[in-house]
């Protein structure tokens, strides 16, 4: 079956809404108790298995679960916020570490919450966030209320990006050349950080990648890496 996309009206990859998400969201913009004492529950959990000391100054949920751009197949982004500088050692080592707990985590768990994953991050205090949609789940509050925009979105641009990348994923794939994959899975996420630092959450790039990412081709991608990096240090047993 040939890719095809159409951003705005296609369900599964739909771009924007005229509603925050409504299985987390009531009508008024409050959030759904449920839902809030589960996040809270996951985030509390995710850190204390971090055994980090700081302690936690806020729990953040943004990206497109706190604004209008979300999806059935969106993750639900929860930040925990601390301050680096309480941990006995230097920043960009924290950072590593955080990093790291961060991907084990979220390797190792599959929570859901109404149909949509739930991903951890730890966050420090002074990083800033360019989501245009901020709620604290500790607090309970809205720290930044998403702006509801009229968006004109090039239907066309975007599908000649999505069909250009998704044909340079599939050919990374087929080669089974770790450097070919490793170089494509780069350039995906290169082109997703130069459209947010240029155009936000709906820039072109940014569009494109969530787009990808719904339909299954960063994963297969990801897959891919590891799987021919996997056989290439692998030895044969030998008779």
């Amino acid at each position: 079956m040939t890719d095809t996309v159409d951003p705005i009206y296609n369900m599964k990859s739909r771009i924007y809404n005229d509603t925050l998400n409504p299985n987390i969201w009531n009508p008024d913009n409050t959030i759904k108790p449920e839902v809030r004492d589960a996040l809270l529950k996951v985030a509390q959990d995710f850190y204390a298995e971090s055994e980090l000391t700081a302690p936690i100054q806020d729990i953040y949920m943004l990206g497109s679960a706190a604004n209008y751009n979300w999806g059935p197949s969106s993750d639900i982004d929860v930040h925990v916020l601390i301050d680096f500088n309480k941990l006995s050692m230097e920043r960009d080592l924290v950072k590593k570490m955080v990093d790291s707990i961060k991907a084990n985590w979220n390797k190792n768990h599959n929570i859901q919450i109404k149909a949509h994953r739930v991903e951890l991050y730890i966050q420090d205090i002074t990083e800033a966030n360019r989501a245009m949609g901020i709620y604290s789940i500790l607090n309970n509050r809205w720290v930044k209320f998403p702006q509801k925009l009229t968006l004109n979105l090039d239907k066309n641009i975007i599908q000649k990006k999505y069909t250009d990348m998704v044909l340079q994923i599939k050919n990374a794939i087929k080669s089974n050349n770790l450097g070919d994959l490793k170089r494509v899975l780069k350039s995906v996420y290169d082109m997703r950080e130069s459209g947010l630092s240029k155009g936000g959450e709906f820039s072109l790039e940014n569009i494109v990648f969530k787009l990808l990412r719904a339909r299954n081709h960063l994963d297969n991608l990801k897959t891919a890496v590891n799987r021919v990096y996997d056989a290439k240090l692998s030895l044969k047993e030998t008779k």
